[in-house]
């Protein structure tokens, strides 16, 4: 068997001396001298054991053993060259593949605005979301089946880092003629003896938790009714009167018939999220997604701090 180890910029020279039929034609080309092609192709040939090419005063002819040669391995350079050129961009997050944990809404808000622009930016990343409670996204990086998950409040996980990226105000979702619908904000008292939904899997156990530090008082506690379905059905749930739900501002972006969205509660009561990945992870993948959040971040605080001034100035 021959010695493969070729470099290819031999392969190259000796397809350009094929294409051109001369030596001197292909030296002119690569800006070499015509020795330096006809050693480097020699080199070739003796490595595969055969000639390449019919030399004669007139210039050189393929021969058909080197006809068939350069033709299958005019394949292989190019499947190697793309190799190559994927192995560039994968190291550059270009490609490559990123895995996800979420429990926000992604119709609208932060969540939706970053994996709108990451996937602009890398259409070539395959991306997957789990939407799960916020424990089984931190096992999940943890473990390491996750690259990042975003979590609520500000996650202290061994081995990991967290950054906090956005805060989000919260909102009841009221059936169109519950007897607050038509306000424009709801204070607890109003629905402290109204049943609260909440979905078993995603948000719901930190939803639930929250009803409970907020409803809970002497001698009561708040009426949760724990459904086994997720955001959209228990959305449809409130529609039909079955109760409320708890949700963020993200899940504005989406319609759904007969529910009202209010905010619940004080102005500054608002709910804050988190990215947290393994410090150990490596994905250039992941390094683009943290460095598009934390750009988006800072756009957010901008913003944020211009609609205080001006809804200052106009107090």
């Amino acid at each position: 068997m021959p010695d493969l180890a070729l470099d290819l910029r031999y392969l190259k020279y000796a397809m350009l001396v094929a294409e051109h039929g001369s030596f001197r034609r292909a030296a002119s080309i690569l800006n070499l001298s015509q020795s330096t092609i006809s050693r480097r192709i020699q080199l070739l040939e003796r490595r595969l054991g055969m000639p390449l090419f019919e030399r004669n005063h007139a210039g050189a002819r393929v021969t058909l053993a080197g006809e068939r040669f350069m033709r299958d391995a005019a394949v292989g350079a190019d499947h190697l060259h793309q190799a190559v050129l994927d192995m560039a961009s994968t190291q550059r997050g270009e490609i490559g593949d990123l895995r996800i944990g979420l429990m926000a809404s992604l119709a609208s808000g932060f969540l939706s605005d970053l994996l709108g622009t990451y996937r602009r930016r890398f259409p070539r990343v395959d991306v997957r979301v789990q939407e799960a409670a916020s424990q089984a996204n931190a096992a999940g990086v943890l473990n390491g089946r996750l690259d990042a998950a975003f979590i609520t409040g500000s996650p202290l996980l061994p081995g990991c880092e967290a950054e906090h990226l956005w805060d989000e105000r919260i909102f009841v979702a009221l059936p169109e003629d519950h007897r607050c619908a038509g306000g424009r904000v709801v204070a607890w008292d109003d629905v402290r003896e109204d049943i609260f939904l909440v979905s078993a899997e995603a948000a719901g156990p930190e939803i639930k938790d929250y009803l409970v530090r907020q409803l809970s008082g002497l001698g009561f506690r708040p009426r949760l009714s724990v459904q086994q379905v997720g955001r959209e059905n228990l959305l449809n749930m409130v529609a039909k009167g079955f109760g409320l739900t708890l949700t963020t501002y993200s899940t504005l972006g989406a319609t759904y018939p007969g529910v009202v969205f209010l905010p619940i509660g004080a102005a500054t009561e608002t709910v804050g999220s988190s990215v947290v990945w393994s410090a150990t992870n490596r994905n250039p993948a992941l390094k683009r997604l943290l460095q598009i959040s934390s750009e988006l971040a800072e756009k957010h605080r901008r913003g944020s701090s211009r609609a205080r001034r001006a809804e200052s100035r106009r107090g």
